[in-house]
């Protein structure tokens, strides 16, 4: 599929998505409204896998953000419709609220991207970027407890049919018939691309590892496990409101699953010399398990909207059941983070670049995931936890991730090349 093609079915679904969505949206509670909603994220999604086949080649970051982005709007979108059925109207503006913010901070170095390919004019790019990024605060503002209406989202809007409509009409080009800006981002050399792409995909990883530790560190530790051990007649010592807090964890946690797949495929790039096919299991494993722990996340949802429904900040017996479903998923999603620590493991020991001893302590981290899984399906009660312990495995490969992206930069070695050459000239 040519760009022009892949171009003008993404700016139909755009279109159709923005009609699927507005109508669907009118007609609660009936099953067309219900499956034009179902419509409209499977578009969502169509347009997100679009548009990362046609930005990957030239900007791998912004198109990799947008397509996680789109596929968490997509989800959140979906998800949704069940839980204005299973949970309330509370429950529903939360995942609709989390879709939007996950759409504007991921559409806008998209927009940026597209203006430096000169696949959109400056102006209505600049449009775009800041018209989502107004969404993403509105959206902020909405999980927050300001209610900010519908004001925020226009500019974006408008963009996406104005855009969707000029993409339907010449697809994915230049705007102005030029070559794309080649400042900043210059193609390196054929002899230095596999070092750039290598040492970008460390980098990526490892931060993202420890975006994710610190997230998911303040979300779960520091709000969801002291609701689920609240008792429902006295307050916490949390510093905001049970809802309040419970929003904040709730995109705290949807950050870290769509990070999940962005270190996953990272790593697929970091350690496909050592086996390339089980390198895309890994990443396939990973992306599973981001996926089921974003269905627990739904749980944390529901349980959220039903303290901002009930109107009360009392964590009463069915905000615990779903605090209690949201650990139950989560646990079960844990065997294919262990079955991707383990065949990490392999490729790292298998890999020239990665120590001998942290492969083997990735290796040990993933099976005591994968005991813990096990264990906690077994009808007996499971004693003990052992990713407790082993879990160091994951810390130390976050930190000779980022060493190595540090140690191995690659303007770095030019510049040591460089001048060693310049000192073996002879005078």
């Amino acid at each position: 599929m040519s760009l022009r093609v892949a171009g003008r079915c993404a700016g139909a679904f755009f279109l159709l998505a923005f009609v699927a969505y507005g109508v669907g949206s009118a007609l609660p509670g009936q099953p067309a409204g219900a499956a034009l909603v179902a419509l409209n994220s499977a578009l969502v999604a169509a347009i997100g896998a679009l548009a990362f086949r046609a930005l990957r080649p030239a900007r791998p970051g912004a198109a990799w953000g947008y397509l996680v982005a789109r596929g968490a709007e997509a989800f959140l979108l979906a998800a949704g419709l069940v839980l204005r059925d299973s949970a309330g109207a509370g429950a529903a503006d939360i995942a609709y609220q989390a879709a939007m913010l996950s759409l504007g901070l991921g559409s806008v170095p998209f927009c940026l991207a597209l203006a430096r390919q000169r696949w959109l004019p400056r102006w209505l790019a600049g449009w775009g970027a800041a018209g989502y990024a107004l969404l993403a605060a509105g959206a902020a503002a909405e999980l927050s407890g300001i209610r900010v209406g519908l004001v925020p989202a226009a500019p974006g809007g408008l963009f996406e049919l104005v855009f969707g409509a000029l993409l339907l009409a010449r697809g994915f080009a230049p705007a102005t018939g030029g070559r794309p800006d080649p400042t900043g981002d210059a193609p390196p050399s054929a002899a230095g691309a596999g070092d750039t792409r290598v040492w970008r995909a460390a980098r990526a990883a490892g931060v993202g590892l420890l975006l994710m530790a610190i997230l998911a560190g303040l979300a779960n530790f520091g709000v969801v496990q002291r609701l689920a051990a609240a008792d429902a007649a006295r307050a916490t010592d949390l510093p905001l409101s049970h809802q309040r807090a419970l929003v904040l964890a709730v995109v705290a946690l949807l950050a870290v699953a769509c990070l999940d797949v962005l270190v996953a495929w990272a790593l697929r790039v970091f350690l496909a010399d050592a086996g390339r096919a089980v390198a895309l299991l890994a990443a396939w494993c990973r992306t599973g398990y981001a996926v089921v722990f974003a269905v627990a996340i739904t749980h944390l949802v529901a349980a959220a909207g039903l303290l901002r429904d009930g109107g009360t900040d009392r964590i009463d017996a069915g905000v615990r059941a779903r605090i209690a479903g949201f650990e139950e998923v989560w646990s079960v999603g844990l065997l294919l983070f262990g079955v991707h620590l383990l065949l990490t493991g392999w490729l790292a020991w298998r890999s020239a670049a990665v120590p001998t001893w942290v492969a083997a302590l990735v290796a040990v981290a993933g099976a005591g995931y994968l005991a813990d899984s096990i264990g906690a399906l077994v009808p007996a009660a499971y004693p003990v936890q052992v990713a407790t312990v082993t879990f160091v495995g994951e810390v130390v490969l976050m930190g000779w991730l980022l060493g190595f992206a540090a140690r191995r930069r690659p303007g770095r070695r030019a510049d040591r090349d460089a001048g060693r050459a310049r000192q073996a000239q002879p005078a």
